[in-house]
């Protein structure tokens, strides 16, 4: 008997595959009884001895497909510690798997319910598959005190729908036109909707403090100092450690500061919703004119930091971008401005210069 459970368990599955694979590859108007058997290599009979007709095998593929979309998200999410940034993966990395398999998105977005489900509420476990991924980021951020619960489930509400929404347009309309624009609108809307708070602590005077801090150097006067901030502290670290990593340009994420406090209390009051910990660049004046220099001479329109990065650039081809990274010698260090926290960077050196810098920019005439 247990053997016989099991010959049956074993040839479900070949069915169950041979679906999923048209489902993926070719849509669901392709699916049929035959060609599910056809696809798995059994005759057309043997597949009603498993199935009661094509809706029941739908019905184990929509389970499979979120089954498949929890490992694809945990897979490209699994380096990330807790907090904004793991929930914005977790986000992303859902909206990632429909667009490397629009066909599932169709399955489980534009078949009628009546059609598919039978066994099992599908239309419960598709609208609620976004929710289950993010809820132990969405529990961590609440018990954290980044959000409160009653903005955190207004934000999940309007997750829950608007991100479908964006792919049902962008898959099945072609708006917007292309990958691209698609990602910038939907880095867009979540940003939009996902806010939050500062946590509620008291604030060391981080005017002076942090003043102090990036600017306590005698020879401060010669460098460019620039700020950047992010809610992980372990993020950072990682910056301390590796370098800054940006996209086209560091001044997309990092704000340039001069030794006044009105100056940089007006941009903290800008940024700090960003994150707590404050993240310190600094490079010399000297190097970053003497670049700039060269690259007007040459006739060369690109950004100048973009020169100094050891590091080769990285093409993203899905968003049609380049990110660099910014030497960790250019990294003062970070502070926290509700703990007051700083932390140094032992190697930071805003006059170095790299033998790489030079090659960087030959490679660009």
């Amino acid at each position: 008997m247990r053997n016989k459970r099991s010959q049956e368990k074993q040839m479900r599955g070949y069915f169950i595959e041979a679906a999923k694979q048209i489902l993926k590859g070719k849509g669901i108007d392709s699916l049929s009884d035959r060609n599910i058997a056809n696809q798995a290599g059994y005759s057309y009979d043997t597949f009603y001895n498993y199935f009661n007709d094509i809706t029941d095998i739908i019905n184990e593929c929509i389970n499979d497909f979120a089954n498949e979309c929890e490992e694809y998200i945990l897979e490209h999410t699994k380096h990330l510690a807790n907090g904004p940034e793991k929930l914005r993966a977790t986000i992303k990395a859902y909206v990632s798997y429909f667009l490397d398999y629009p066909n599932v998105f169709d399955v489980f977005f534009l078949e009628k319910i009546n059609q598919t489900e039978r066994k099992f509420d599908a239309s419960s476990l598709i609208t609620s598959l976004l929710d289950k991924v993010c809820k132990s980021q969405w529990n961590f951020l609440i018990s954290r005190n980044f959000i409160t619960p009653q903005n955190a489930e207004k934000a999940i509400s309007l997750i829950r729908y608007q991100i479908p929404g964006l792919l049902l347009f962008y898959l099945n309309r072609n708006i917007p036109k292309n990958n691209k624009s698609f990602l910038h609108l939907f880095n867009q809307q979540l940003n939009k909707i996902i806010l939050f708070e500062t946590q509620a602590k008291p604030s060391v005077t981080i005017e002076e403090n942090i003043l102090q801090f990036i600017f306590d150097d005698p020879n401060s006067i010669s460098n460019y100092y620039f700020i950047h901030y992010t809610r992980e502290r372990e993020v950072a670290e990682k910056i301390i450690n590796e370098g800054f990593k940006y996209i086209e340009s560091f001044h997309n994420s990092a704000e340039q500061v001069i030794n006044d406090r009105l100056d940089l209390l007006y941009k903290h009051n800008i940024y700090k919703p960003y994150g707590n910990n404050i993240v310190i660049l600094g490079i010399s004046r000297s190097i970053f004119d003497k670049y700039a220099q060269k690259l007007r001479l040459k006739g060369i329109n690109i950004y100048i930091e973009n020169i100094f990065s050891e590091i080769p650039p990285e093409y993203n081809e899905e968003a049609e971008e380049y990110s660099y990274t910014l030497p960790r010698q250019f990294i003062k260090g970070f502070a926290n401005y509700i703990t007051g926290e700083m932390v140094r960077n032992p190697v930071f050196n805003p006059n170095y210069d790299s033998p790489t810098f030079e090659s960087n920019l030959n490679r660009s005439t």
